[in-house]
């Protein structure tokens, strides 16, 4: 015997916001950042989920690993091969980022740890002492970094650039030696390097759980989209979600943090890219010690 049955708006919408939640899972973002042509961005978090066991930072040891020398961390928790300068001095925060610390990074500050590298090898009042000849990142970011700037917003466009990094720290090390003008010690800087260095993880820093954007698995929403389906949520209108927007989600970083629980794997790790060398400015050439 065959039994009819009807579905209240209420009971249907429910259903169909189950199905449109169903539909995606976060290990698709990755190809849905390659559909969007974000291929770094896909390439950080396809490493991210092929880390095992599972890792993840916490507020202190995440903060402890961007500022302190990376040589401490075991090579796990290092990334130094998918982010590449070239790509990102594509974009405005990298290059005004860039022309700012340029201007800017023989500060007080800069010239204090300046001093104190060069210390750290030997005394420069007896004998050159040359820094910054390393090819290595994570040697120059132990030895030879002396200064940084923070690039990035939550307010930037959703781009590339976005989804790969964000908010990242922009750092500049240099290259050269000591030796003496007129019997004063002084630092020749033969090139400054740029370089950037990061955490690729999913802390939630603050009281409210981070966004981390509504996702299907071709794209990203942008924020006047993200805006409509946010206000959407939480007015309850999920049939009206199912209809237009099927298959979005908004993901969070407890997810992340859910699919580490579950899994066994996937692990947050620093991000080291390669190092952009520019000539300084002639009035940094030569640094007074």
């Amino acid at each position: 015997m065959a039994v009819s049955s009807t579905t209240t708006v209420a009971e249907k919408e429910q259903q169909e916001k189950k199905v449109d939640a169903d539909f995606f899972h976060i290990d698709m973002i990755p190809g849905a950042m390659d559909k969007m042509d974000w291929h770094v961005a896909a390439k950080l978090m396809r490493h991210w989920f092929s880390i095992k066991p599972a890792f993840a930072f916490d507020i202190a040891s995440k903060d402890q690993a961007v500022n302190g020398d990376p040589h401490n961390l075991p090579p796990s928790e290092i990334n130094v091969d998918i982010v590449k300068m070239s790509w990102a001095l594509q974009f405005e925060q990298v290059k005004n980022g860039i022309d700012a610390l340029k201007k800017t990074w023989c500060s007080p500050n800069g010239k204090k740890l300046l001093i104190e590298r060069l210390l750290n090898i030997g005394d420069y009042s007896k004998e050159s002492i040359s820094i910054g000849y390393s090819n290595d990142i994570v040697n120059l970011d132990s030895t030879a970094q002396v200064n940084f700037k923070s690039i990035g917003s939550k307010l930037d466009t959703i781009n590339a650039w976005y989804g790969a990094m964000g908010n990242s720290t922009l750092k500049v090390c240099v290259r050269g030696k000591t030796k003496k003008i007129d019997g004063r010690d002084a630092f020749i800087v033969e090139s400054l390097g740029f370089y950037l260095k990061d955490t690729y993880d999913f802390v939630d820093e603050g009281i409210k759980p981070e966004p981390l954007g509504i996702w299907s698995k071709d794209r990203i929403l942008d924020k006047k989209e993200s805006a409509i389906y946010i206000y959407s949520y939480t007015q309850g209108l999920f049939g009206w979600l199912a209809r237009h927007y099927s298959g979005f989600v908004p993901v969070f970083n407890s997810d992340f943090r859910r699919w580490q629980e579950k899994h066994g794997s996937g692990g947050d790790y620093i991000i080291l890219s390669d190092v952009y060398w520019t000539n300084p400015l002639p009035l940094d050439e030569v640094v007074y010690l």
